[in-house]
């Protein structure tokens, strides 16, 4: 039997990799898009206090695993309104002498930076220095995400000091916060967005007020921005959005919980003709109107188009989608379709029935993702398949 001091260094770091990893670690780190990788925020919370508990763990069994351990810690941060201890960790590690122990600067190890918007009241002028000196500090910072908590105190009174430049930052996650939004720098998303010009990955949420929308906002270019994620938001967000911001190499776009399909005509004239990929999530909206049609004319060079089939309306295009040869469907169940009943096999048979229809003329794939076990092994969905079939599209299931 090998003991654990007779284990190499890799061995270790590659166990206690998978030790901090949980179901949500890819999507909450990844910075490119991947097919229907975008977590429920609360199962999302959950997961991720259950891995910094694991984490806190593993940095208190010993001298060396702390060494090993510390740059798991701290590679996924929250910044908080008291943020000294966390300024000195990123700063100058830890030097403990009398137990022999010797940390470097912890801000080459962060990854992720949660920076709540009640990090960054301004209750005097010149405020908050300190929120901005950690995330200036953290030079291989990743992914940033700004979002309003229950403890958010309205006291955003004087501007924030310029954003600090954001070189290395490849996503955004972005809750809009109208008070804060208004004293500009780090609360602000056009400024944010100026800052950071490698961003590859931005989502964006929340309802901006009419009273904002006329405030002058910086145009910002996104050379390398390649994923556009909504999830709830209002037109005026969007229109400000697709006004301020041009997005040159943008390919997929993401909604997850949105409004009418007519809000979304700004992304279609600004970026509509370059898409390559679009994907609807998991939202009873989307049953409610035909949001697919409204994707495939907005944008006509669509190449691929993902969806949740019991959650979206079986499309009817007003135009033939001569471009789209890959559909991708997931079977997430909804509550008030049970699967297997006749209701979701007449649900599914009129997704099928429309995409073997002479709309989709390119169509070559449809993808299946998600638990089809039950549904792909029953008679009845090979009858619904046929069609499809027979007009030569390849069936993927899993």
């Amino acid at each position: 039997m090998v003991r654990s001091n007779e284990l190499p260094v890799e061995l270790w770091l590659e166990i206690f990799r998978c030790a901090t990893l949980d179901h949500y670690s890819h999507a909450r780190y990844s910075t490119e898009y991947e097919p229907f990788d975008a977590p429920p925020p609360a199962s999302e919370a959950a997961d991720a206090e259950e891995t910094l508990h694991t984490k806190c763990a593993l940095v208190q069994v010993c001298k060396q695993w702390r060494r090993w351990t510390m740059p798991f810690l701290y590679e996924d941060i929250r910044v908080p309104r008291t943020y000294h201890d966390l300024k000195h960790k990123l700063c100058d590690g830890e030097h403990w002498a009398e137990h022999g122990i010797s940390i470097p600067p912890c801000q080459r190890f962060v990854r992720r930076a949660l920076l709540p918007f009640s990090s960054t009241v301004t209750p005097a002028p010149q405020t908050p220095p300190g929120a901005l000196d950690v995330i200036a500090l953290c030079s291989a910072l990743e992914v940033l995400v700004r979002t309003a908590d229950p403890l958010t105190p309205i006291v955003y009174d004087f501007a924030t000091p310029a954003c600090p430049a954001l070189p290395s930052l490849r996503r955004l996650d972005w809750w809009h916060h109208n008070e804060a939004a208004r004293t500009g720098g780090i609360n602000s998303l056009a400024h944010v967005l100026a800052a950071a010009p490698a961003l590859r990955y931005l989502s964006v949420g929340g309802e901006l007020w009419q009273s904002l929308f006329s405030a002058r906002a910086p145009p910002a270019v996104l050379p390398a921005l390649d994923t556009l994620r909504f999830r709830r938001c209002n037109a005026l967000l969007v229109l400000q959005l697709c006004r301020t911001a041009a997005f040159p190499a943008l390919r997929h776009v993401v909604f997850d919980h949105v409004g009418p399909a007519e809000m979304f005509w700004p992304l279609w004239d600004a970026a509509g003709a370059q898409l390559a990929s679009a994907e609807l999530g998991r939202s009873l909206r989307f049953f409610a109107q035909d949001f697919v049609a409204a994707v495939l004319a907005g944008a006509p060079a669509l190449a691929a188009l993902r969806y949740h089939v019991h959650f979206t309306h079986p499309p009817a295009p007003a135009r033939d989608a001569v471009f789209l040869r890959t559909v991708a469907l997931h079977a997430a169940p909804t509550a008030f379709c049970a699967p297997g009943s006749a209701e979701a096999w007449a649900h599914l048979e009129r997704h099928f029935a429309a995409l073997a229809g002479p709309a989709f003329p390119a169509l070559r794939e449809v993808r299946l993702h998600g638990d089809w076990a039950a549904t792909a092994a029953a008679d009845e969905f090979v009858r619904i398949a046929r069609p499809l079939r027979e007009k030569g599209v390849v069936v993927d299931v899993p």
